[in-house]
């Protein structure tokens, strides 16, 4: 009866997603038509087509390309590196958005930022950490602690002040971490592309991630789940990049501090391709 049950569930799984839709056809048919025939109903010529039609389907069927098999949770989950530089991804672009607590290994190419793409009339959103104490204090809890969350913060907004004159930019800042960072390439374009990284827990290093890479054309909804969370944290967060904070020392990661060093590169002279 089980196997009975799983049968009529993956046929009407296939029937909804529109796959082996001729076989169940062809199926009913040559139901149909050997119920009428016991009864006379249908002569021999009728049958023969339908004999005809079935080989023909057959033929068809076995000179068709195989289905692709369904991907692999490793083809859509990668680990940082798999990504490769900004510069790839941003090859052309035209729109970028960008969620991260710092979202320092973009912000590492400010000025790629404004040259390939505001100064070409593109528009770029980058939504950070608002650097409040207890917001700090509570991502620098959750995240790796091989890193000064508030002095990556402040170089983070520093860098950010600098864009804010440009035509297309516009920057927020978000009162707490959802858990994961976010990028998107030209958005709205059919060959819009995003990086959704998650944070997870007690991270050792960065690297240790989990990523997820999705376009639209390959997978529309999860895609526009994504796009659409981007649009979410936005609502939410405060309008700018707020002022600049006074020197202070609250240790390592657990509030404001003097703004750092230049945002450094990543370890090919090229910054990566999502946000820290």
């Amino acid at each position: 009866m089980d196997s009975l049950r799983r049968r009529v569930d993956r046929v009407v799984d296939d029937i909804r997603h529109g796959r082996h839709i001729e076989a169940y056809v062809f199926f009913l048919l040559g139901a149909a038509l050997v119920g009428l025939g016991l009864f006379d109903l249908v002569g021999t010529r009728g049958m023969a087509q339908f004999t005809v039609g079935a080989l023909a389907l057959l033929v068809f069927r076995t000179a068709a390309p195989p289905e692709p098999p369904p991907a692999s949770p490793d083809e859509v989950l990668r680990r940082r590196e798999d990504l490769g530089p900004l510069s790839l991804l941003l090859d052309g672009a035209r729109d970028l958005r960008v969620y991260g607590p710092t979202a320092i290994n973009v912000l590492a190419g400010a000025e790629d930022l404004r040259r390939q793409i505001l100064r070409r009339g593109g528009t770029v959103r980058f939504v950070l950490l608002d650097p409040a104490p207890r917001t700090v204090a509570h991502a620098a809890a959750q995240l790796d602690d091989n890193l000064d969350l508030g002095a990556a913060l402040q170089s983070a907004l520093g860098a950010l002040r600098r864009l804010e004159g440009e035509p297309g930019f516009a920057c927020r800042r978000l009162p707490f971490n959802p858990g994961f960072s976010l990028l998107v390439v030209d958005g709205d374009s059919p060959d819009g592309k995003l990086v959704v990284e998650f944070h997870g827990f007690g991270d050792g290093t960065i690297n240790e991630r989990m990523h997820l890479f999705l376009d639209r054309r390959t997978s529309p909804h999860w895609y526009a789940y994504w796009l659409g969370r981007f649009e979410a944290l936005w609502a939410a967060a405060l309008p700018g990049s707020g002022p600049a904070l006074p020197d202070t020392d609250t240790g390592p990661g657990s509030g404001p501090s003097v703004p750092g060093p230049a945002l450094p590169p990543a370890d090919d002279g090229d910054p990566q391709a999502v946000p820290r």
